[in-house]
Parts: C-alpha cells; sequence; structure tokens
C-alpha cells in the first residue's frame, strides 16, 4: 500500500515543519502491516520521525527533504542508564532525522535529496563541540536498503547504523560535514556505488560499546565508491572495542584527503582479523596508509590491548599532484570560519599537531607507518602491487622512533617524518612486500622503507 504524507496534513511548500503528519503516515503505513510512505514532488520541512518494521519511506526524483532550522525541533539525546565508553556521537541515536530502532525490513529510498541545511548545536547542549542532527540513525535493525538519496550538510554522522543485520546501502551522494557511512557491530553489510565528501572520515567502521555488550563487524563488502574526505577516506576506529572480521574492500577513489587514505586502528582491545583491501586508487592524499595497535583503552577495565592480523593491501597506489584543493568544513569552527580551502602543507589543528604557516617548499607529508606494539605485534600482514609517489623533501629526521605512540591514533602517532619516506614498519610478525615501490616528487634523504623488529621479512 501507498501512504501519501501530504494525505496525513504534510505541506510540500519548503516552510511548514511536517515531523507530525509524516510520523502520522508511518505509523498508519505500519499499522496495515506495511508498505510504502510516500513523499510527492516539492519540499518538506523535517526534524525527527521514527521508523516502524516493514515502512519503506520514498523520496522520489525532483522531491527535497529539509532540515529543520530550529535545533530544537529535534528530539534531544534519550536517557541511558549504562556506561557510555565511545564519543557521545556513537552513543546516542535519537536526535537524528530518520530514527530506527530495533525495527525489520525498513527502507530510506529514492532519488530525491535530504538537505540537513548546516543545523548546528549552538548552545552546545549535546557537548559534542555544536554538532547537530544525525540523518539517519539504525540501533538493532534487520533488513535495511538506503539508496539513492543526494545527503547534504549533515552536522553529526550522515549514516549510521550499529548492532544491525543484512543491510544495503548504495547509489548515495554525500556532502557533509562529519562521517558519511558509518557501519557500528554491523554484519552482513553491503556499500557500494556511493560516492563520499566528509568533512570528517569517508567511510568509516566502528566496533564500540554503545549497545551496552561487546561486538564485532564482520562480514562487510564495500565496492566502488569514491571518496574524499578532510579526516580519513577510509578507517576503522576510533571506537574499536569489539573487532573487524571478513572485510572486503575493492574499486575505491579517493581523492583530495587530508590525513590518511586508509586507516586500520585498533586502540581500545578490538581484534581486526581478515581485512582485504584493494584495488584502490589515491590522488593528493595525506599518509596512504596507517595501520596501528595502540592502547588508548577506553572501555570497562580489565581489557586487553587488541590486535591486528590477516590484512592485505593489494593493487594500491597514490599520485599528485599534491595541490590545495577545496572541500567542505569538517566541524563547527571550520564552518564558522568560512575553512573550504585545504593546503596539503597546512594540517590544521589535530591531536597535538599544529601546522599553520607552511609554504609549498616545506616537506609535510606525514609518513605511512605500519605498526604493532611490543605487546602485540602484527601478525600476517602483506602488500601486493603497492607504488607509492610521494611529495618528498625531507633532508633532515630524527632516526630514533618514539615505542609509545600518542594515546589517540593518528597517522602521526609516532611523529611527523619517520625515518623512512614510503612507510615505517614496526612490531610485525609475518610481512610481505611483493611488487612495492616507492617515488618522490621531490629528493628526499631517508629511505623507502624501514623495518624495526620485523620477523617473517619477505619482499619479492
Amino acid at each position: 500500500m501507498i501512504f501519501n504524507v501530504t494525505d496525513y496534513g504534510a505541506k510540500p511548500d519548503g516552510k511548514t515543519l511536517n515531523s507530525k503528519a509524516v510520523q502520522n503516515a508511518i505509523d498508519a503505513c505500519s499499522a496495515n502491516g506495511g508498505g510504502t510512505v510516500f513523499f510527492p514532488e516539492g519540499e518538506y520541512v523535517l526534524s525527527t520521525v521514527f521508523l516502524k518494521s516493514n515502512v519503506r519511506i520514498e523520496i522520489p526524483k525532483n522531491t527535497k527533504i529539509l532540515g529543520s532550522l530550529d535545533f530544537y525541533d529535534y528530539n534531544p539525546d534519550e536517557k541511558v542508564d549504562y556506561p557510555l565508553y565511545q564519543d557521545q556521537s556513537h552513543s546516542f541515536f535519537e536526535c537524528s532525522m530518520f530514527v530506527g530502532l530495533d525495527c525489520d525490513n525498513i527502507q530510506i529510498v529514492g532519488e530525491g535529496s535530504i538537505d540537513m541545511r548546516s543545523v548546528w548545536d549552538e548552545d552546545n547542549v549535546r557537548g559534542i563541540v555544536h554538532r547537530g542532527p544525525k540523518t539517519i540513525a539504525l540501533k538493532n535493525c534487520n533488513n535495511v536498503v538506503i539508496s539513492g538519496l543526494k545527503i547534504d550538510n549533515s552536522t553529526d554522522l550522515a549514516v549510521y547504523f550499529a548492532g544491525c543485520e543484512n543491510v544495503e546501502v548504495y547509489g548515495l551522494k554525500l556532502r557533509v560535514y562529519i562521517d558519511g557511512i558509518s557501519p557500528d557491530n554491523s554484519k552482513h553489510v553491503k556499500i557500494y556505488d556511493c560516492d563520499v565528501e566528509a568533512g570528517d572520515d569517508g567511510i568509516v567502521f566502528k566496533s564500540s560499546y554503545t549497545l551496552n555488550h561487546l561486538d564485532i563487524c564482520k562480514d562487510i563488502h564495500v565496492w566502488n565508491c569514491r571518496l574524499k574526505s578532510r579526516c580519513s577516506a577510509i578507517k576503522f576506529g576510533t571506537e574499536t572495542n569489539g573487532g573487524f572480521e571478513d572485510i572486503l574492500i575493492e574499486n575505491i577513489d579517493i581523492r583530495d584527503t587530508r590525513i590518511t587514505g586508509i586507516a586500520i586502528e585498533s586502540v581500545d582491545g578490538a581484534i581486526a582479523d581478515g581485512i582485504t583491501i584493494r584495488d584502490v586508487r589515491m590522488q593528493n592524499v595525506g599518509a596512504p596508509l596507517f595501520v596501528h595497535v595502540g592502547r588508548r583503552m577506553r572501555g570497562p577495565e580489565g581489557r586487553k590491548v587488541g590486535a591486528i592480523k590477516n590484512v592485505t593491501l593489494e593493487n594500491i597506489t597514490a599520485v599528485g599532484p599534491y595541490v590545495p584543493y577545496e572541500i567542505i568544513a569538517w566541524n563547527y569552527i571550520s564552518y564558522v570560519e568560512g575553512d573550504t580551502l585545504q593546503k596539503p602543507w597546512e594540517m590544521g589543528v589535530f591531536e597535538a599537531t599544529v601546522d599553520r604557516g607552511r609554504t609549498e617548499k616545506d616537506p609535510w607529508q606525514i609518513t605511512s607507518n605500519i605498526c604493532g606494539l611490543k605487546e602485540s605485534h602484527l601478525e600476517n600482514i602483506t602488500l601486493k602491487n603497492v607504488h607509492l609517489e610521494l611529495d618528498g623533501a625531507v633532508q633532515e629526521f630524527n632516526p630514533v622512533v618514539p615505542e609509545d605512540p600518542k594515546v589517540y591514533p593518528e597517522v602521526n602517532t609516532y611523529g611527523r617524518f619517520l625515518p623512512a619516506k614510503g612507510i615505517f614498519f614496526r612490531h610485525i610478525d609475518g610481512l610481505t612486500l611483493d611488487n612495492v615501490t616507492i617515488k618522490t616528487y621531490r629528493e628526499d634523504v631517508r629511505e623507502d622503507f624501514i623495518f624495526d623488529n620485523v620477523s617473517g621479512l619477505n619482499i619479492k
């Protein structure tokens, strides 16, 4: 059955707040056994609505959903009666436009668009550095489809789903200030044919305690996506309590990305086992690769340091030119300042790294590093057909790399300029480099690779 939102009082005038009318349409659809809640052509202002099982939301071409310009129209964060170990963005769901809690067989589809209209929490009542509502937030949902939509100007996570199974996300075009697509402890997930420009991370996998128990991301396939990020394009973390298993990411284009192209992290006890990333093309990316075990250990007491093993990075290229580029702002302050020009040599402020004032003549590119810890070596890491053409230009560096990483995991955790111009490897049992090459556009005095406490090294 079709449930037309205008039949329930919604007005496509771009002015009227339609949340109550749309909720009535969703409730009626659910009460009648399910069907499609349909938005005819026009512009609909919306704040928070709650999805129901067996309900399909259709936003067709020439239909636009506009986020309410009043942050207080959205639901406040729900009350939580268990410990929160993760960032607040991953702890709450109800301050969002489309909320799905414990739903089965839900869809949000169409060729229309959702414009959150840059609605920030100006008063910071959420205490999350002014982040506003999410666009889509799902928790413990099964059989989910999100497809075809254009999503703009979200000031918190755009598409976030935790504890969900059998999820298919495809054909999305996102231009959002915070993370783009974020699976958290979700299984049997497909993400494909998406184009993401994010002020924070592009496609980012989490494994947090938001479900009030330990869980993992498992059986996830990502392919045919284009990513552009003010932070990391593909990332595992930083919420890394449970783990990641059986992940395949392939045929990805990454461009104009400030920090890292591919980041695989375990800093809160997560076990990452079985990650393959292949056929990735990067251009104008800060640091291509970052694989890292750390000991932040944000979670219940008594957890052990995590581990990363059985990782394959295959058919990966990174090239320049390394030049300034236009990109969406990356937080509230960046938005207020109109900060949309990113210069590669100006990393900005992140985790106590300040690089304002660099010039085109300065070396700037943070060294890729693939490192375990003394107590948790990386295991069985393979790089095959990896070719990195980097900025270079480093003439002086400190050959001594600190043993302990910074608490927050970022590619500069051991310092900006490491003794290798290509990749710094440390604490690894089983490392294969098969046809891996490093070139620099400017002369650089460092070695291509440095191997520190690496056993089972096989170079082909």
